[in-house]
């Protein structure tokens, strides 16, 4: 039997096909953003971002919320991102961070245990060159980012390179936006004070008194605060020395160099770690020193000035700012 389909019957299948069309792509649709944006039981797949390093590209959490930090901690707390552990075994420690640290952060020891950093979960282990030879192993546990040490890097270049890999570019500008402000108000607060060009040495007492270190603006003991905050100078004999040695420490130097070294220091500023003035204020080799005549010689707890980060050094630069007042 011959079936006729009249011009009104075709537009009416037409139609049906449309409807049967439109539903099948709103199942396709509705099936797409479900394997983007879900796994099937209406919870939300968090969102990921991938960043170049030097192991190549690592797929991290766009937002980590259990970052372990193998170093780099305290960048993390001066953004206000505490993490869940760290190696506070050998990088914890500065009085200015100790509040912060003392809650919720878990010792993961040092050199940090594997076991320890699993046991925490982390989305995003954070380390730096000293765990290069176990990334690998960490990498297994959870996403993890290497950011090389360069000792030509301040605090604040690492704080930029961090922020970067936290999607938070803007981060480490913050933090060296506020430490110019601080500084610019301790440099009105000295004027008219401490001379401008004042010279600044700054050292620490080896050997049990036989040597001494000097150190420049980028190895901890208060330097950045002196020289990058309140922009007083290096004695000329300790600036070329770290010239010629390409360095921020030099170390090992002979005591009887010493009145040599700071000939020209209008204040010497002793990093006790262990080793204070006692060893040799009743030594002629530093009763010659004219700022030890002058009674410009001022002894630093090791322990507040030997960190190097940006909570630490804002402190720091207010405690130096007053001493300087002092024994002005």
């Amino acid at each position: 039997m011959r079936t006729i389909i009249t011009l009104e019957g075709l537009k009416m299948q037409v139609h049906r096909m449309k409807h049967v069309l439109l539903g099948v792509a709103l199942t396709l649709i509705v099936t797409a953003l479900s394997a983007c944006g879900g796994n099937g039981d209406g919870e939300k797949k968090a969102e990921t971002r991938v960043v170049s390093t030097v192991n190549g590209d690592v797929e991290i959490p766009a937002e980590p919320k259990r970052i372990v930090a193998l170093y780099y901690h305290h960048l993390l707390l001066a953004f206000d991102m505490k993490p869940v552990g760290a190696n506070l075994t050998w990088w914890g420690g500065s009085p200015f961070l100790q509040e912060l640290e003392s809650d919720g952060i878990v010792d993961v020891g040092g050199p940090p245990s594997l076991e320890a950093v699993a046991a925490l979960d982390p989305d995003l282990i954070i380390m730096n060159s000293n765990n290069v030879e176990d990334y690998d192993q960490y990498a297994k546990i959870a996403p993890s980012v290497l950011i090389p040490y360069d000792a030509a890097n301040s605090t604040y270049d690492d704080a930029k390179l961090l922020g970067e890999v936290l999607g938070k570019p803007e981060a480490g500008e913050e933090l060296l936006k506020k430490f110019e402000e601080k500084a610019a108000a301790a440099r009105e607060k000295i004027a008219g004070k401490i001379d401008e060009n004042a010279k600044v040495a700054i050292i620490r007492i080896e050997g049990k008194g036989s040597q001494f270190a000097i150190f420049g603006y980028n190895y901890g003991r208060g330097g950045w605060s002196v020289y990058r905050g309140l922009n007083l100078k290096l004695p000329a004999r300790i600036e070329k020395e770290l010239n010629d040695q390409n360095a921020q420490i030099v170390q090992q130097l002979s005591m009887e160099l010493l009145p040599e070294y700071v000939a020209d220091a209008d204040y010497i500023l002793v990093s006790n770690e262990g080793e204070g003035l006692e060893l040799v204020k009743d030594s002629d080799t530093w009763k010659t020193i004219p700022a030890v005549k002058n009674n410009k010689a001022i002894e630093l707890d090791g322990k507040q000035y030997f960190y190097f980060d940006p909570i630490s050094i804002e402190a720091q630069l207010d405690l130096i700012t007053e001493l300087l007042l002092e024994h002005s």
